[in-house]
């Protein structure tokens, strides 16, 4: 029984606003060969880049994002806000 209540209390809390939002935000950090910070765009549903914050539904967002940082690699750090 001790074990059963060890394994539920680590697994990982979210937040309540992650847990009900739907929507996101897909944010693109352009770096250097160096990894600063050069540029903050924006994703938008259809996967366009854009210099302004675009809504999109959660599991899209997710996609959209992991192809993203596919593509950039190293060049960017794509969040998912």
């Amino acid at each position: 029984m001790a074990a059963t209540l060890l394994s539920l209390q680590l697994k990982p809390v979210r937040s309540a606003a992650e847990q009900q939002c739907p929507i996101r935000i897909i944010s693109v950090h352009l770096l250097d060969a160096a990894g600063r910070l050069l540029r903050v765009l924006f994703l938008d549903r259809e996967g366009h880049i854009s210099s302004q914050p675009h809504y999109v539904p959660r599991e899209e967002a997710l996609i959209l994002a992991a192809n993203q940082q596919r593509m950039l690699g190293s060049q960017a750090r794509v969040q998912v806000l």
